[in-house]
């Protein structure tokens, strides 16, 4: 059997009679299937009576409504695409082309497997499973455009660049034009002291030299621009430790002397008080 017989075949065990008919009745006007009515040589059975051929005619004519994904696209299918979420009306087996070279095209040198996956199947067909659509799941989708370029050449890129430059520029314009001619002058506020910057301690610069140490060791070999980079680095930092080393250290500075206390002067008889005067003993 041929796929559309097959087809066919599907299509009148899934709907029954009445439902063809009504498939058939939406999709084909009464002359269509009528014409096809009258193309069917009918013969009769052992029970003698023959198969009506509108019957017949509306079952041929309802299996040309379904076809697989493939099937829709082709141009004498109409170039139709399944509807986005639709799902297969019809499960069936088809026929399939074996695109697989065939045993005599192989090579002399063939391996063993090859040529016995080339012999399996019987022939330029295989039986597989296909999933048949029907023209209610089906539409007619227009092409996608080419988007357009929005540039044509580089000539045009710097003309849109200039129009850009263009209208920042006369933005500027506007907004200096906008400003009052005349501000109030505003108190000018005193520069800030410049902040002394403190002096990093020895052991901080030995730090950063170790620092430094570990990030050369880690650049790769390989990588001479950062190789020199790093040993740079840290030649820098063991000079920074040799010159904080070398350097004089200041001395500290001498604590402020406290002001003492005068010493009391030594009493005598002219700065004795007018009190001693009265007893003997002064």
């Amino acid at each position: 059997m041929r796929n559309n017989d097959l087809i066919a075949t599907a299509v009148c065990a899934q709907y029954t009679p009445e439902q063809l008919h009504k498939l058939a009745a939406h999709y084909y006007t009464a002359d269509e299937i009528a014409s096809a009515a009258a193309k069917i040589i009918v013969e009769p059975g052992e029970d003698g009576t023959a198969p009506d051929p509108v019957e017949i005619a509306e079952e041929t004519l309802c299996a040309a409504l379904f076809h697989t994904f493939d099937g829709w696209k082709s141009p004498r299918n109409g170039g139709l695409s399944v509807k986005r979420g639709e799902k297969a009306a019809i499960r069936c087996k088809l026929w399939k082309y074996k695109d697989s070279p065939k045993p005599e095209d192989l090579p002399a040198d063939a391996d063993p497997l090859t040529r016995a996956a080339a012999e399996q199947g019987g022939g330029d067909y295989y039986m597989t499973t296909a999933y048949l659509f029907g023209r209610w799941q089906v539409e007619k989708r227009e092409p996608k455009k080419p988007t357009e370029k929005r540039f044509k050449s580089l000539d045009d890129i710097r003309a849109y660049n200039k129009m850009l430059a263009d209208q920042r520029k006369a933005a500027k314009a506007a907004a200096q034009q906008d400003k009052p001619q005349t501000e109030p002058a505003t108190a000018e506020q005193p520069a800030p002291a410049p902040k002394q910057e403190a002096v990093p301690s020895v052991a901080a610069l030995k730090q950063a030299e170790r620092k430094a140490k570990r990030e050369f060791m880690a650049v790769s070999e390989e990588d001479r621009p950062a190789q020199a980079k790093a040993l740079a680095k840290w030649r820098d930092a063991r000079q920074a430790v040799a010159d904080a080393e070398s350097a004089p250290k200041t001395a500290a500075p001498a604590p402020e002397a406290k002001p003492q206390a005068k010493a009391a002067p030594a009493a005598s008889a002219d700065s004795a008080p007018a009190y001693c005067e009265q007893t003997s003993f002064c």
